[in-house]
C-alpha cells in the first residue's frame, strides 16, 4: 500500500467529510443518473510514473500483438487467427477493413496490481470500451473541501480520459470535415443503445468537451452523397461500440457493414475503430506472447516487457501439449481458464473454486482452441472506509488503464470485496467503480 493509500485512510478516520466526500460530490446530471449507485467510497491512488510505464508496456503489447501475423505465421491471416480461437464467421467480418495490420493503437486494460507491477489480464483493443466517462468523479472529488485540501497537500493529479478521448476524435474528424463541433455517433447494434444506460453519460461527457455527440444504432443509418446520416443528420464520425459476433447476431446481418465501411472508404463518414482492432483484442494473442515456443521472435527489451506484465497464458487447443493439460490438473488453484475472444465473465471458470473433476472434464472438452488457460494473479488489496461501517475493508482493484497514439490517457477502476466473489466486473452486482488520482514518487519515501 502506498503511502498516499495510507495517508488518506488515516485522515478518513479522522474526517468525516472525507469519508464521505464521494457521497457528498456532486455529479454531472448523467453521470449520476448511471453510476452514483455504483461508485466506491474512495478514489484510488498511484505513482504516477508507475502507471505511465504501464502505459507505455501497454503500447509495447499492442505492437507486438498486431505483428503476430508477420512475426509467427508468415502474414497468413487464416493460420493466425485458427492460432488465436477466432472462428471463420468472425474472421471474415474483421478482415473486411482497412486496417487489418495496422489498426489505431485505442485500448484498455483490464489489469490487477500485484504489489509490485501491473499484470495485464487482458487487453480490450478497439473502441468499444466502458470507463471512458469516469474522470467525471475526480472533477466533482475536488468541489468537496476536505478532499480538494488533501489533493492539494499532496499534489494529485488526474488524466481526463474523456477529454483525451475527444480530441482523438478531433482529430479523427479532420479527414471529413473542418467543422469545429463535428457530428460523432456512438454506434451500436440493434437494441444495444437501449441495453447500456451508461452511454448517455458518455453523452454528456462528449458534448461538454466540443462534441456533436449521437446515439445510434446500425440499422437505423441512413445514407446521404456518400456519407452515413442518423435521423437526417450527417455523421463525420462512428465511433464503433459493436463487435463482429454481435453484427452477425443481429438482423441483416454482415450486410450491415456495407454502408459503414463504404462511406469510411470512400472518405466520407470515418469508422473509428474498424473491426480489424478486434483481430487483436484475444487472450489467444497473450498467449503466444508468452509461450517459450515463440520467445525467440522478440527481442530481448519486448520481452522484458512481456515478463513484467503478461502473466503465464497458453491457449487450449486439440494439439495441445500433453504435459500442458498435465500441468494444467495439478495446478487446478492456481489457473483460470477464459475464452480467447470475448469480454466479461461470460466462459471463465477459475479452477480455485470447482473440483478436481469438474476441472479436469473443463479441461477436455475446452480444448477446441477457442479457450486459453491463465495463471491467477493475485492483487494487492485496496483499504476503503465506507463510510456505515466501523472500519475500513480491502478490496480487489481490477484497473483499466486506457492508451491512445498519444499515451497514457487516464485510468478507471472497478472494485470488488474478495467475499462478494473473485471476477472484477460491472456483471457481478458487488463490484464498484472509482476514479484514479496519481502522485510523484517522492510521495513513496516516508518524511
Amino acid at each position: 500500500m502506498n503511502l498516499v493509500t495510507t495517508s488518506y485512510i488515516e485522515e478518513c478516520g479522522r474526517n468525516r467529510e472525507l469519508r464521505e466526500a464521494v457521497r457528498r460530490s456532486t455529479y454531472p446530471p448523467m453521470y449520476a443518473e448511471c453510476y452514483q449507485h455504483l461508485l466506491l467510497d474512495r478514489p484510488l491512488f498511484v505513482e504516477d510514473a508507475a502507471v505511465r510505464r504501464f502505459a507505455d508496456d501497454l503500447s509495447a503489447v499492442f505492437r507486438m500483438l498486431v505483428s503476430l501475423p508477420t512475426r509467427l505465421f508468415d502474414g497468413d491471416l487464416d493460420r493466425y487467427c485458427a492460432a488465436v480461437g477466432i472462428a471463420d464467421p468472425l474472421k471474415d467480418l474483421m478482415t473486411r477493413g482497412d486496417d487489418i495490420g495496422a489498426p489505431p493503437l485505442f485500448g484498455r486494460s483490464d489489469a490487477y496490481f500485484d504489489g509490485k507491477d501491473f499484470k495485464l489480464l487482458e487487453f480490450n483493443i478497439g473502441t468499444e470500451l466502458g470507463g471512458m466517462d469516469f474522470a467525471e468523479m475526480n472533477h466533482a472529488l475536488l468541489e468537496v473541501p476536505a478532499f480538494a485540501r488533501f489533493a492539494e497537500e499532496h499534489r494529485l493529479t488526474y488524466v481526463d480520459t474523456a477529454n483525451v478521448v475527444a480530441g482523438v476524435l478531433h482529430e479523427v474528424a479532420r479527414r471529413v470535415t473542418d467543422a469545429d463541433r463535428p457530428v460523432v455517433v456512438l454506434l451500436e447494434t440493434t437494441g444495444g443503445i437501449a441495453a447500456h444506460h451508461n452511454f448517455l453519460s458518455v453523452q454528456e461527457a462528449m458534448i461538454a468537451r466540443g462534441l456533436d455527440f449521437r446515439l445510434g444504432e446500425v440499422q437505423n443509418l441512413g445514407v446521404a452523397h456518400g456519407k452515413l446520416t442518423i435521423d437526417g443528420t450527417p455523421i463525420d464520425v462512428a465511433l464503433r461500440f459493436f463487435a463482429a459476433g454481435e453484427i452477425l447476431e443481429a438482423a441483416g446481418g454482415p450486410g450491415l457493414l456495407d454502408p459503414i465501411l463504404r462511406a469510411h472508404d470512400q472518405l466520407k463518414t470515418v469508422l473509428f475503430t474498424g473491426l480489424g482492432s478486434s483481430l487483436y483484442n484475444t487472450k489467444g494473442g497473450l498467449a503466444h506472447l508468452t509461450n517459450d515456443r515463440f520467445r525467440d521472435a522478440f527481442t530481448p527489451a519486448e520481452r522484458v516487457i512481456i515478463d513484467r506484465v503478461v502473466p503465464w497464458t497458453r491457449m487450449l487447443n486439440s494439439s495441445a501439449d500433453p504435459d500442458l493439460i498435465d500441468y494444467c490438473r495439478a495446478h487446478r488453484a492456481e489457473l483460470f481458464i477464459k475464452p480467447s475472444v470475448g469480454w466479461g465473465a461470460a466462459g471463465a471458470v477459475r479452477g480455485s473454486e470447482t473440483t478436481d473433476q469438474t476441472w479436469s472434464e473443463v479441461l477436455t472438452n475446452r480444448t477446441d482452441g477457442g479457450y486459453v488457460v491463465q495463471r491467477v494473479v493475485t492483487p494487492a488489496l485496496e483499504p476503503v472506509w465506507d463510510p456505515d461501517e466501523p472500519e475500513p475493508q480491502g478490496w480487489a482493484a481490477n484497473w483499466g488503464v486506457f492508451v491512445t497514439p498519444h499515451g497514457y490517457a487516464g485510468s478507471f477502476v472497478r472494485a470488488l470485496k474478495p467475499a462478494d466473489g473473485t471476477i472484477v466486473t460491472f456483471g457481478n452486482k458487488g463490484t464498484r467503480g472509482t476514479g484514479v488520482f496519481a502522485f510523484e514518487s517522492i510521495q513513496q519515501t516516508p518524511r
